[in-house]
């Protein structure tokens, strides 16, 4: 009896590790972004533009000649959320804090909200990118801005956001934090649904949240960009 137990256990144990591996195999057949390296997350997405202002939460600021300031969302999260469905923001005439919710972005029904790099009065609005989203995905600096602002502390804001060379620095420990964010939700018994987030040898894919349920973009507000508003607005 205690012999039929250990061989009923073995078979039982045998067939789970043959379904999970048949389920990763499927989710590799089935997922392009695995294997292709045409989704793999752009080392565009990793640029700093000259004079441009990055906030920890993945927004941007940019001072114009005319004091006024441009700001949007950076091409890194861009990358991740792929072309959005929606973005929605402050009125013209609203006047709105450095860490503030400022842009609501969506994808399909899956929502995150991101902080303000500056505080000022929203002198602005860019209509054409809005009824366009997919200028914001690709020129996010240029043609793809959001709003302008007129700045209120400028000079004191900034200090606390990245510039140049510390902007590369930085998305290089975000890519490393992001990465452990999306191989630790994707833990046994879920982590084969992991491989479509992340390419072979653990890099993000191009569009990984794009792929992504409510659920992960949920806890990606939560566990990455609300810490990081936290980040900036303690910073003194």
């Amino acid at each position: 009896m205690v012999v039929l137990f250990v061989l009923l256990f073995i078979a039982i144990a045998i067939s789970i590790s043959w379904y999970r591996e048949e389920k990763r195999i499927q989710v590799l057949t089935d997922s392009p972004i695995v294997t292709q390296k045409t989704y793999q997350l752009k080392p565009d997405r990793l640029a700093s533009p000259e004079g441009v202002y990055f906030s920890p939460t993945h927004s941007w600021a940019h001072m114009q000649s005319n004091g006024e300031a441009k700001v949007g969302v950076d091409a890194f999260l861009n990358g991740l959320t792929g072309i959005l469905s929606e973005i929605t923001l402050p009125e013209k005439g609203q006047e709105i804090k450095q860490g503030d919710p400022m842009f609501k972005i969506s994808h399909e029904g899956k929502t995150l909200v991101i902080s303000a790099p500056i505080s000022g009065t929203i002198k602005r609005i860019n209509q054409v990118a809005l009824q366009n989203l997919s200028i914001v995905h690709r020129d996010p600096y240029a043609a793809g801005w959001l709003a302008k602002l007129e700045p209120s502390n400028w000079e004191a804001e900034t200090q606390r956001l990245y510039r140049g060379p510390r902007t590369l620095t930085w998305l290089k420990a975000e890519i490393a934090r992001i990465r452990d964010f999306f191989a630790h939700s994707f833990a046994p018994p879920h982590a084969e649904r992991g491989l479509a987030l992340l390419q072979e040898g653990g890099d993000i894919a191009d569009g990984a949240l794009a792929y992504a349920g409510k659920g992960l973009w949920g806890s990606f507000q939560k566990l990455i960009l609300d810490p990081s508003n936290q980040e900036l607005t303690h910073k003194s």
